[in-house]
């Protein structure tokens, strides 16, 4: 049977009249797939393929009776995400009589109230909203959630490997529970093969699970704008030239990969464009721009039809946030891994099926790393995702969770937690009672006879709003023109009365500064500098770096055609020398160190491991941007650790008495206050080294 033939006669009907030619082949084969089995399903597929279509309509297609109950379950890790799925999915909605639901902060509280008192419909949701609803709502979280059969995950690729995607993973298990054993469906980017096993295990369900892939890709034409010799902490004249040629004929996305790039470069093409006169819109789209104002920019770029804009931002506009198409994307300063660089390419040639990628570099590293990954997206080899292992964080805050929900559970219950929930099922029993131990002996958890219970520590974390999420936030201060909050700023020694600062794409200068209140006021002017900000860097893929090593060996890169390039990187090559298995590189004050041509976590690892048995501590330093580890006698000590001088044990000894080592390698993970010295050490040499050396 067609797949078309096995939907119901109201949703052909709706087809029909949305005028549609023909479902495209994900949604066929979902439909299909969907229809004859009862599995689970991952559409892995290339943005703009359909996959939201190829997931709402069988989920909506299976439901039988829509009275009884909220039926489906939509989960998104972006509050945007919802609002563009509820738009996309409301005419269906509607044609059908099915009621629909945002439940995020900015949603309407009287349709939360209609929805809890007499669940229907689609819910839309992120996990930390589940999650509040859990901890302070229970009862109604049971009666919401009970009836559905279907829940649909969007974005699934963004939750692999992340402690966000552990906690998402705990709170399918947690509200399963209420539930009839619902099928999952789930939206992703396009997936490495060795990910396929990891993703089919997220849902922790016993349902087999499909996978099904659309390889289908646009045409890819690629331009390389390269300075070189002009690499510097600010970008090239060159090189920002090239992004503005660019932008005069072309609607782009900018990726230069940090915060304070974004703004740099979108102040100096705005300066470009008023100079010249030319009617231009520039953007500066990331996490420490306002909300509202990054809406206003997707808004500008979804219903925009003849206006040329740029938007440069970080990897806030990856996901799938509607923003309607663009022409090309420029890629300056490297991608961390080739999904990222995938996602960004997916972004442009919706309407021509030709995807345009502009690479503009000044630094022969960054040149090269690039090239690294999209050689590997041209020969469709996607790096793997890094996934955590031994989460003791995640499952420390679950516990808390669980105990907020359920305000007692047996001391017995909780420490069979590793058997009963999937999603825990690789901590073992001993370090279980460690963790439990641990939360009690500093108040997190009260024993009472048989039960535990929050204790007044516990208490206290409840009281911060980002209980409910497993992601980091920062503490930054707002920064508000009159009545207009433009975004957040890190509170740095930068920031000073009078201070000139870019943010949002715009010169501010500092008025006032209420350290009490967090705030910074602020009036236009004409000239700044980019903030500094925190943590903007991403953890380079192994696959990136080794391949990079590969079309240095083999000169690849002369199939580029470019006289620069080749001369940059045979001088590379030339200040490299290959002995003992390894790539020595001397720099231009005689120090010798040592190329890895490996991924950040194992440069990491290594780092940690010849600083466990130096005997000098902190002359050893890692400049991961260029895979390099310096320090004295550099071939001494690789010569040590080739003969296993080097171990697990003198990486323990180490780190037990470096307590800021260890607060340096987990200042990511959340939650780590609830978790012993001892099992921090484990989580280290489990997700550093265990996997790596």
């Amino acid at each position: 049977m067609q797949a078309f033939d096995s939907l119901k006669r109201d949703i052909q009907h709706y087809i029909y009249d949305k005028g549609w030619s023909k479902l495209t082949r994900i949604q066929s084969a979902s439909i299909k797939q969907i229809a004859d089995t009862d599995h689970n399903l991952i559409l892995s597929a290339p943005t703009a393929s359909g996959k939201t279509e190829a997931a709402f309509i069988p989920a909506v297609n299976g439901v039988e009776d829509w009275d009884a109950g909220l039926k489906i379950l939509y989960i998104s890790p972006l509050k945007a995400l919802i609002n563009d799925q509820f738009q996309r999915i409301s005419e269906l909605c509607l044609y059908l009589d099915v009621p629909i639901t945002r439940w995020h902060g900015e949603a309407s509280q009287a349709q939360k109230r209609k929805v809890v008192k007499d669940p229907k419909g689609i819910l839309l949701i992120t996990p930390e909203s589940i999650e509040g609803m859990l901890v302070n709502r229970p009862g109604e979280a049971q009666q919401l959630f009970q009836g559905v059969e279907w829940i649909i995950i969007d974005e699934l690729h963004s939750f692999l490997g992340t402690e966000r995607g552990i906690h998402l993973q705990s709170l399918i298990q947690r509200i399963s529970l209420f539930m009839q054993n619902p099928r999952f469906i789930a939206m992703s980017a396009t997936l490495s093969k060795i990910d396929f096993s990891y993703a089919k295990d997220f849902f922790g369900s016993n349902r087999n699970t499909d996978i099904l892939v659309d390889s289908d890709k646009n045409d890819l034409l690629v331009t390389i704008d390269y300075t070189s010799g002009e690499a510097g902490p600010f970008i090239s004249r060159k090189s920002l030239a090239a992004i503005y040629q660019y932008s005069q004929k072309e609607t782009m996305l900018v990726f230069p990969n940090s915060r304070n790039k974004v703004e740099e470069i979108t102040h100096k093409l705005e300066k470009m464009a008023t100079k010249e006169n030319f009617p231009i819109r520039y953007f500066a789209h990331h996490s420490s721009v306002d909300k509202v104002l990054r809406e206003e920019v997707e808004f500008f770029a979804k219903n925009n039809e003849q206006n040329l804009f740029t938007i440069t931002c970080t990897s806030t506009l990856e996901l799938g946030i509607d923003i309607g198409t663009v022409d090309s994307v420029v890629q300056y300063n490297s991608p961390p891994s080739t999904s990222s660089l995938s996602q960004r390419l997916g972004r442009s040639g919706r309407r021509t099926h030709q995807s345009i990628l502009h690479i503009v570099e000044d630094d022969p590293w960054d040149m090269l790393q690039t090239y690294s990954a999209l050689d590997l997206l041209e020969r469709k080899k996607m790096d793997a995702t890094e996934m955590i292992d031994v989460p003791y964080n995640a499952l420390a805050h679950q516990i808390m969770a669980i105990l907020f929900q359920k305000t007692s559970v047996r001391l017995e219950q909780l420490r069979q937690m590793n058997k009963f929930f999937p999603v825990w099922t690789e901590i073992s029993d001993a370090d279980l009672v460690t963790l439990i131990d641990y939360m009690v002996e500093k108040e997190f958890i009260e024993i009472m006879g048989e039960e535990a219970i929050v204790g007044l520590e516990g208490e206290r974390l409840l009281r911060f709003r980002d209980f409910y999420a497993m992601f980091l936030t920062t503490s930054d201060f707002s920064v508000h023109y009159q009545h207009e909050r433009i975004g957040s700023l890190p509170f740095t020694p930068d920031i000073q009365l009078e201070s000139k600062i870019l943010l949002a794409g715009r010169v501010w200068n500092v008025k006032d500064i209420d350290i009490k209140a967090k705030r910074i006021m602020v009036e236009k002017t004409t000239e700044g500098k980019a903030p500094k900000f925190i943590s903007d860097a991403g953890f380079v893929s192994n696959e990136v770096r080794e391949n990079m090593e590969m079309l240095l060996k083999n000169r690849t890169y002369a199939s580029l055609n470019n006289e620069k390039i080749n001369q940059d990187f045979e001088f590379m090559k030339s200040k490299m020398v290959y002995d003992d298995g390894n790539y020595w590189y001397e720099d231009n004050q005689a120090n010798i160190g040592v190329v890895t041509f490996k991924g950040t976590r194992f440069n990491i690892a290594l780092l940690l491991l010849i600083k466990s048995v130096a005997e000098e501590e902190g002359e050893y330093q890692l400049q991961d941007k260029y895979s390099l580890i310096t320090g004295p006698n550099m071939k001494k000590m690789m010569e040590r650790l080739n003969k296993n001088e080097g171990s697990l044990d003198t990486v323990v000894a180490y780190l037990e008495k470096n307590e800021k080592t260890i607060e340096e390698l987990i200042v990511h993970q959340k939650f780590m206050q609830l978790v012993p010295k001892s099992l921090k050490i484990k989580w280290i040499l489990k997700n550093f080294f265990l996997r790596e050396l």
